[in-house]
């Protein structure tokens, strides 16, 4: 289906487009409004009618002639104000101007009718009026300004400002992106995590927001492996969860402690509970799923990859106990060198300075 151009700008115009039907085709709604100002203080049914019933060129004559186009209004679409008192008078003429006329409406609460704001083409000047007193208007009227080019200005300056946020986010997204894509080149996944063992760290993968920053290496304190699993013909099921402090260890150990030397058919979960500092938990899940049986290849890929995030763990930890008994023998002459000073200063004995030197060195 070829699509229709607006009789105004030319603008090609698909089904959702809003468009109005003239009698020789049709016209955009930015055309009709921004263009225009076809519906301020107009009946807007009747005006419907006058458009379809008028050309293309006797509505872009209409839209280069304000003053007469305000009078076309009056004449085929008045606002009927029947019971309705008016708001106030115009600050020109002193026709009384109604709710529904779409008049200029200035800051010091003071009105222009459309009339008057067509002759001095003004008719699109709302937001201009809103920050202006109708002597601001006076004095601009007498400087001759184009008020729909103020209008204009203020549109491209919103414009612009919208465009440089929009900027903003897309280069936020794409520095959040490229984050994201580091994180993936130095981290190995597992159950949902992502555990960069270089930086200590480890970070959730979520649904909504990509890759988040979740927890320290020091903020763990120990871990548990969860394994539970069932016998196909007893219908038993069995759970048992080996808990590892991250001490040293091999992690081989720890998994030949989860299945107790038992055989069973299916493996239904099994994952690594980790404890934090603050008393909270969460779990890397590496199987999640019935009848998995305990020789097939799933069952076989979980155990090799809780392998893997237990060592890491263990890893860590040991690790961190080296820093800590290297701080610890860095620290160790400044702290017999404090307690040499509480032995002069005569506030501890010689035999106590010796015991404690003794245990700072390691003796």
């Amino acid at each position: 289906m070829a699509k229709k151009k607006c009789g105004i700008c030319g603008k090609e115009l698909g089904f959702w487009d809003n468009k109005m039907p003239l009698k020789d085709g049709v016209i955009c709604y930015p055309c009709l409004f921004n263009k225009g100002n076809f519906y301020g203080g107009a009946d807007q049914r009747h005006m419907n009618g006058f458009l379809n019933s008028h050309t293309a060129a006797e509505i872009k004559e209409l839209m280069d002639n304000p003053v007469k186009l305000e009078t076309i209004k009056r004449k085929v679409a008045p606002v009927n104000h029947h019971h309705h008192k008016p708001i106030a008078q115009c600050a020109f003429c002193e026709q009384d101007i109604y709710k529904n006329d779409a008049p200029l409406n200035f800051k010091d609460s003071t009105y222009v009718c459309l009339d008057c704001a067509a002759k001095y083409r003004a008719t699109k000047a709302y937001n201009w009026a809103s920050e202006h007193t109708i002597e601001d208007f006076k004095e601009s009227i007498n400087q001759k300004v184009d008020f729909n080019d103020i209008n204009f200005k203020k549109a491209q300056k919103e414009l612009k400002e919208i465009e440089q946020e929009n900027a903003k986010k897309q280069a936020e997204k794409e520095k959040r992106k490229q984050e994201q894509a580091a994180i993936k080149a130095e981290s190995v996944y597992y159950g949902g995590y992502y555990f960069d063992i270089d930086k200590r760290k480890i970070y959730a993968k979520t649904a909504f927001h990509g890759i988040e920053f979740f927890v320290n290496a020091d903020e763990i304190v120990s871990y548990r492996v969860n394994e539970k699993g069932h016998d196909k013909n007893k219908h038993h099921v069995f759970t048992r969860a080996a808990v590892g402090a991250i001490i040293a260890g091999p992690a081989g150990a720890v998994i030949a402690g989860t299945t107790g030397g038992k055989i069973n058919e299916y493996i239904d979960e099994l994952g690594v509970i980790i404890n934090l500092t603050d008393g909270s938990n969460f779990e890397v899940s590496l199987l999640n799923a019935k009848n998995n049986k305990a020789d097939g290849f799933f069952v076989r890929h979980a155990y090799s990859e809780l392998n893997h995030v237990i060592a890491i763990l263990d890893s860590w930890k040991a690790t961190e106990k080296v820093v800590e008994d290297t701080k610890d023998n860095t620290d160790a002459p400044v702290e017999i060198r404090r307690y040499k000073q509480l032995l002069d200063d005569g506030i501890i004995t010689q035999e106590e300075f010796e015991a404690k030197k003794k245990q700072l060195l390691g003796l």
